[in-house]
C-alpha cells in the first residue's frame, strides 16, 4: 500500500480496482483492490474447491426454489427459504442424488407443516422437478457487466497550484468527484470557478 502525501488527499475507488482510503493508524493510503477475475476463477485449478462450492450453491438454490413454490404464502416466514436452501446445499455436499435431496426438502417442509403437497402428489411430481432442474441448469448464464466505480472525495488542505488546477480541469472528467477545502487558506485565495460544481 502506498501512502498519499501532499496536501491533496482522496478517498474512493476509480478504474474499478484502485482504492484510495483513510486508515486511522496510517493516514491516507492507496491500494489495488484484491480479487480474482472470472476467467481465472473458472479455469485455474487452485479454485477447483470454490467452483464446486459455487456449483452446489447454484444447484441448491434452484432446487429450493422449485419446491418452495408449493409453500403457501401464509405459511412462509422470513428465513424459511434460507433454511430450505441450506438443507439442499448440505445434502448435495454429502453426495446425495438429486431425487433424494428433493425428498429431504419435502420431508423437512412437511414436518414443519409448511408445504401444500401430500406425499403422493410429491411422488408424482418428483420426475418433473428433476427435469426442470436439468433444464434450468442448462440455461445460458448471463454475463455480468462489471460496473466501474469511479467516485472520489477529494480533500485539499492548501491552495492549489496552477499544475493541480490544470490536472483537475483536464484529467478528472471520467470520474464522479467532490472536492472539499479544509485547512488554512489565505483570505484572498479564490477557488477556480470550474471547481465550484464539485464542491461538497
Amino acid at each position: 500500500m502506498a501512502k498519499q502525501i501532499g496536501y491533496v488527499k482522496a478517498t474512493g475507488t476509480v478504474d474499478g480496482d484502485t482504492n484510495f482510503y483513510y486508515d486511522e493508524l496510517w493516514g491516507y493510503l492507496v491500494r489495488m483492490l484484491p480479487g480474482v477475475d472470472s476467467k481465472r476463477f473458472w479455469k485455474d485449478p487452485a479454485f477447483e474447491g470454490s467452483r464446486r462450492s459455487a456449483e452446489r450453491f447454484g444447484t441448491g438454490n434452484i432446487m429450493s426454489s422449485i419446491i418452495y413454490r408449493f409453500v403457501p404464502t401464509k405459511r412462509r416466514y422470513r428465513h424459511l427459504f434460507k433454511q430450505v436452501r441450506t438443507i439442499a446445499i448440505v445434502c448435495l455436499k454429502q453426495g446425495m442424488a438429486k431425487g433424494d435431496v428433493f425428498t429431504a426438502l419435502h420431508t423437512f417442509l412437511s414436518e414443519q407443516k409448511r408445504i401444500s403437497l401430500t406425499q403422493e402428489q410429491f411422488t408424482l411430481l418428483l420426475s418433473s422437478f428433476e427435469a426442470e432442474l436439468v433444464a434450468r441448469l442448462k440455461e445460458p448464464k448471463r454475463e455480468k457487466v462489471k460496473k466501474m466505480k469511479n467516485k472520489l472525495k477529494i480533500k485539499v488542505e492548501a491552495p492549489l497550484t496552477a499544475e493541480d488546477t490544470e490536472y483537475f480541469q483536464l484529467y478528472m472528467e471520467d470520474y464522479e468527484w467532490k472536492i472539499k477545502f479544509e485547512g488554512d487558506f489565505p483570505q484572498d485565495y479564490q477557488v477556480p470557478l470550474f471547481l465550484l460544481k464539485h464542491v461538497a
